[in-house]
């Protein structure tokens, strides 16, 4: 039963959880949407003779920062980055789709779901537990998505901007390093030790994942409210963003 005012966020899909999940897969592919299309829009702009900064680069600049369009040397090859934002492109619709059919055909709430393993993600705001559990799926998605990224980093290789050239990096997994570095994250000279605060990121998330699907709650709440727990999701994620 709980309401929230006209001018708070998915007010008008509190008690409709599948509608929610029709506009966050909308959302995704607004985003895969926007990616692709700017990446094709800056690589028939690029002009290899300008540095990257100076033609207000974004997507060029990211996929370039992770070895991708640049050869080892740093020089300009393209190679890669049309068929990157193909895929986009292409996911976008896929994802548009998705979230047509969550909007119009599926159930609004899934707790009116066939699916009993889509039952389990209805959103109850008053139940901790509920709550939590979808919260451990997020953070095994964070945690997926770390180890991905140390990995192309030690396979693949990223661009370091110290020798301006694209290497591989094998992550250092120095504790002492990672917990020294809580504060000053923004003064780290090294893709060692980013790259094993990830790792270390990794291993957290996924570990904290796990635990909040499989138990429950710990301790007692007095009050609790969703807008409290995401508030607190989004602290935490960029709490940890830092610590990476």
């Amino acid at each position: 039963d709980v309401t929230y005012g006209w001018w708070a966020g998915n007010a008008g899909v509190t008690n409709k959880s599948g509608k929610i999940i029709a506009a966050h897969i909308a959302h995704t592919g607004l985003i895969a949407f926007a990616a692709g299309g700017s990446t094709l829009w800056e690589l028939a702009r690029y002009n290899p003779e300008i540095p990257m900064g100076h033609q207000s680069s974004i997507f060029l600049a990211h996929l370039a920062s992770i070895g991708i369009g640049f050869d080892e040397a740093g020089a300009w090859t393209g190679a890669g980055v049309a068929s990157i934002a193909i895929v986009h492109l292409v996911l976008s619709m896929v994802y548009g789709a998705g979230g047509l059919l969550h909007s119009v055909l599926f159930v609004g709430d899934m707790q009116d779901s066939e699916v009993p393993q889509a039952r389990k993600f209805k959103l109850e705001w008053d139940n901790p537990d509920n709550q939590t559990f979808i919260l451990g799926h997020h953070l095994l998605f964070f945690g997926v998505a770390c180890i991905w990224f140390v990995e192309w980093a030690r396979i693949h290789g990223i661009y370091d901007p110290a020798i301006g050239a694209v290497r591989q990096v094998e992550y250092n997994l120095n504790l002492t390093s990672i917990w020294n570095h809580q504060f000053d994250f923004l003064a780290i000279d090294s893709l060692e030790d980013v790259l094993g605060g990830h790792a270390f990121l990794a291993f957290l998330e996924i570990t904290g994942g796990a635990f909040h699907i499989a138990t429950k709650q710990v301790g007692e709440y007095t009050k609790f409210k969703g807008a409290g727990l995401l508030s607190a999701e989004a602290i935490l994620s960029f709490s940890c963003a830092g610590l990476g």
